[in-house]
């Protein structure tokens, strides 16, 4: 069943689609950069409004389900984009430059560590190239057969059984993390807060 699905991804538009997105990752220095608005407003919104709706200190479950919708929502458009035939190489590209740009915002460079040795990110990305790779293929049988709804039907158990596993898997790690990292923040500022206490009744005494 897995591998009958797998089957179904094309390697090729796999791979461009990383492509294109890495293209629009580094796309995002130079953007960045030269303080290009009309490209950098809208993934600094959506930042924001992604760290005000949800937070560490939420519980683990509304973090869980936020970040699982948020995501899922996001590939399923990558995946119907391809009823339009072209919008997935654009999706592909923008997603990389929205990445881009967060991490230009929060880390002042283009982070590769941010996806190379972040384990959420191993899951996540190739989860966003094969939405990418079947709306990709989408688009081209969409452009061969007209607006027809039986391509749509047959890679929809990929979005279904490859790509949404993938994303509960990444949310749930990506919630365990920062419940985890928030955590050791807490008590590394506890364990501060008793050493100033002892310090300053030291100085008393």
């Amino acid at each position: 069943m897995v591998a009958d699905l797998i089957g179904l991804i094309s390697i090729q538009w796999f791979l461009l689609s990383a492509l294109i997105f890495f293209v629009g990752y580094l796309a995002a220095y130079p953007v960045w950069k030269l303080e290009i608005k009309l490209l950098i407003k809208y993934p600094v919104w959506v930042w924001g409004w992604v760290k005000r709706k949800i937070g560490p200190d939420d519980h683990w479950m509304k973090m869980f389900l936020f970040i699982f919708l948020f995501n899922s929502f996001s590939l399923l458009v990558n995946f119907v984009s391809g009823f339009l035939v072209v919008l997935p190489f654009i999706l592909a590209f923008f997603l990389g430059l929205h990445l881009g740009v967060i991490s230009m915002k929060e880390f002042g460079k283009i982070s590769f560590a941010m996806m190379f040795l972040n384990p959420v990110a191993w899951l996540e990305l190739p989860a966003s190239w094969v939405s990418l790779a079947i709306g990709i293929d989408l688009g081209l049988k969409t452009l061969e057969h007209g607006l027809v709804l039986e391509p749509f039907f047959e890679l929809l158990p990929v979005y279904a059984l490859i790509v949404i596993p993938l994303l509960l898997i990444a949310g749930s790690l990506e919630t365990a993390l920062i419940k985890k990292i928030t955590d050791e923040e807490m008590k590394a500022g506890s364990l501060e807060e008793l050493e100033k206490e002892i310090e300053d009744e030291e100085k008393e005494n």
